[in-house]
Formats: C-alpha cells, sequence, structure tokens
C-alpha cells in the first residue's frame, strides 16, 4: 500500500523573477533558469519531489505564456494537471483552484505547495520532513516548513513560534510540529539580529500542505469572492484557459498572496523547523552561499577566474574572464552583461525599470 497515496504536489511556476535580468527575461524567468546543474530550477523541484508523489499526482500552475514550455519540459504529467491562469493573480487563486481540482479527484487530498524557483541542497533532509508534514497535514493543520536561520537574513520573512503541539495521534513523526504565534514581515539588518539572538523565529520558506477539504474552508472563510471564483471556474469544466469566460472569472479573482488572504488570518496552522539547505534564491547575491571553487566563487560556464574572491561569476556566452575582483556579480548572456557589487544586486530590478522607461524593451 502506497503510504503517500493522498498526496498531491503542487508546483507553483508562474513567477518573472526580475531580480535575476540579464539571465531571466519576460519570456524566461526564474523558473526555466539552469542555476546549479544542468537541469531547470522547476525541473530540480520536480525532481526532489517524485520520491513521494507519482507524475500524475503532480500539478503545475502556472501563466497562459509560459505553459507551452512547462508542457514540453513535463511531457509525464497529464494536460488537465496544469493550472493556467490566463491574467496573473498571485498565489492564493491558484494555490485554491488547484486545492479543489485535487479535491474533486480525491476528497481525501493532501496537497504540498512547492515554489519551483527555490533550490534544496539535502534533498533527503527534505523528503524525511515533507513526510511528518503529511501526517501533522493529515489530521487538519495546515502546516507550512519554517528554516532555521543561520544568519540576520532580512530579504525573507519570519515565522515567531511557540510551544510544541500536542500530537499523539501521529507519535511516528521525527520532527515535531510548534504553535504559529505570527507571519513577520521583512526585517531591518537590527531587527533580524534580534530575531536570530531571539531563537523564537524561523524563516518563511513559502513551503506549505494542507489537506483540500481544509484549505477550501479557509479560503471561503476568509476570501469568500475567491472561492466564488473557484466554484465559477470548476463549473467552466474543461473551457479553453483563452476563452473569455474563463478569463473573466480569473479576472474577477481578487489578486493576493496565500500569506495575506489565508494564512495570517486562519486558525490551526503549524510550523515545523527544519534544516536542509534551503535557498528561495532571491537574487544573484544568494549564490555567493552555494561557492564552487576554492576561492569561494560561484562559477558557471565558461569562466576564468584569477586572483578573484567570493564572486558570482556566470556565463551563458563565450568566455568570461575576471581579474582581481572581489565581493562582484558578473553576468554574460547573449545581447545583454551585468556587473554590479553583490551587495547591490536587490537593486537589479531598478535597472529592469530603466530599461522600461527608455523603451529598449528587446533587452527585457
Amino acid at each position: 500500500m502506497d503510504e503517500h497515496a493522498h498526496l498531491f504536489a503542487l508546483l507553483l511556476a508562474g513567477g518573472k523573477g526580475t531580480r535575476f535580468w540579464p539571465l531571466s527575461r519576460e519570456d524566461h524567468p526564474k523558473q526555466l533558469l539552469k542555476l546549479f546543474s544542468e537541469r531547470t530550477l522547476v525541473e530540480e523541484t520536480y525532481d526532489r519531489i517524485r520520491p513521494l508523489v507519482p507524475n500524475e499526482r503532480i500539478l503545475v500552475a502556472t501563466s497562459l505564456g509560459l505553459a507551452p514550455r512547462l508542457m514540453s519540459l513535463f511531457p509525464d504529467i497529464p494536460r488537465e494537471n496544469f493550472i493556467i491562469e490566463p491574467v496573473a493573480r498571485n498565489t492564493a487563486p491558484c494555490i485554491a483552484v488547484a486545492a479543489n481540482v485535487v479535491h474533486q479527484r480525491d476528497p481525501d487530498g493532501i496537497v504540498a505547495v512547492l515554489p519551483s524557483d527555490h533550490f534544496v541542497s539535502d534533498v533527503a533532509g527534505f523528503l524525511d520532513i515533507m513526510t511528518c508534514a503529511e501526517l501533522h497535514a493529515s489530521r487538519g493543520k495546515i502546516v507550512t516548513l519554517g528554516i532555521t536561520p543561520t544568519h540576520p537574513e532580512t530579504g525573507y520573512g519570519y515565522i515567531r513560534f511557540g510551544e510544541f503541539e500536542e500530537d499523539l495521534a501521529h507519535p511516528e513523526a521525527r520532527h515535531r510540529s510548534r504553535s504559529i504565534q505570527a507571519f513577520v514581515e521583512k526585517p531591518d539588518h537590527a531587527t533580524a539580529v534580534s530575531y536570530l539572538k531571539a531563537g523564537r523565529y524561523l524563516w518563511n520558506s513559502g513551503l506549505f500542505i494542507f489537506r483540500t477539504d481544509v484549505m477550501l474552508e479557509k479560503v471561503r472563510t476568509h476570501l469568500p469572492s475567491l472561492a466564488d471564483g473557484v466554484e465559477a471556474l470548476a463549473a467552466l469544466g474543461t473551457a479553453a484557459p483563452e476563452s473569455d469566460e474563463v478569463l473573466k472569472v480569473w479576472s474577477d479573482m481578487p489578486s493576493i498572496s496565500v500569506d495575506y488572504g489565508v494564512m495570517e488570518k486562519a486558525e490551526g496552522l503549524v510550523v515545523i523547523p527544519a534544516s536542509f539547505g534551503w535557498s528561495d534564491v532571491g537574487t544573484w547575491r544568494a549564490l555567493t552561499a552555494f561557492p564552487t571553487d576554492e576561492n569561494e566563487n560561484f562559477v558557471f560556464g565558461r569562466v576564468l577566474a584569477v586572483d578573484s574572491q567570493q564572486n558570482v561569476l556566470y556565463s551563458s556566452a563565450g568566455l568570461l574572464a575576471t581579474l582581481g575582483i572581489q565581493n562582484m556579480v558578473v553576468v554574460v548572456t547573449r545581447g545583454a552583461v551585468l556587473v554590479c557589487p553583490a551587495d547591490r544586486t536587490q537593486d537589479v530590478k531598478q535597472l529592469v525599470e530603466e530599461l522600461k522607461n527608455r523603451n529598449q524593451t528587446e533587452y527585457l
């Protein structure tokens, strides 16, 4: 008997990731980048969950424009498993729609929501914790995975946790859940330092798992207009995502993240503290945590680095040669090159906005 028979996975694959310009473009967003291997980030996410979830129970939420490319990447995922958004509406709508799709197939279904542009170095540890999260979710809890902080990061939201939850129903769960006292916005450096010292805060990973009936009930309670939209979309059956009827339903849905719309309002949420080499890879600088050479450089592609330390050096077009640089990001692509200090990569989106202002859309 398959112990994960009711487990489904939802890959969130609709984002743009402008902070990874010039490698990421409007038609080639972050989840389609190859940063750590010859597999894209979304393929690595798929590979990571496959030991627990077969391809027929993996769903992909993406945009109308990206759907054909993702379908070609994953020919083994049934076409009906693609949640195609004709208009961007953030994460709450696509998660609610996916929960309803799964619920119709399996009333006991459990969904693991997986952003498709993250990195995990300890896959075995990830699967171990996901298995425990499934057990906690099966008893009606919405479970999120909180990453144990390793430094005072200002680019992540945080979760303040409380006491351990009583879990007599599943003593076999090796990772116990804790109550959630609050979701906290991205802090400044001093606040992040205080969080690290307090020892009661975890990074919000955006990874969570729930029973479909529980999530749909929370959506009905906290986002009733979204619940109406989910039901209206289901009533349209197999109507094409580009049809006027489907477009209208999606357009009428609230544009809101599941964090703001549900997670921060609902009761009965728990967090499992986790450490499995996670990063949301939010900017080029994040790659400095994963050096690939003896000089602590992250190197990808054809690179010659002489007397260069602690840099991110990425080339997808020709040879990138550096001499005597430190703490820099240099990215070479066909048609565009980025050079900036590593501590300015949060601001790369300003370059994207400037290109838009100058109407130089060929670089976007």
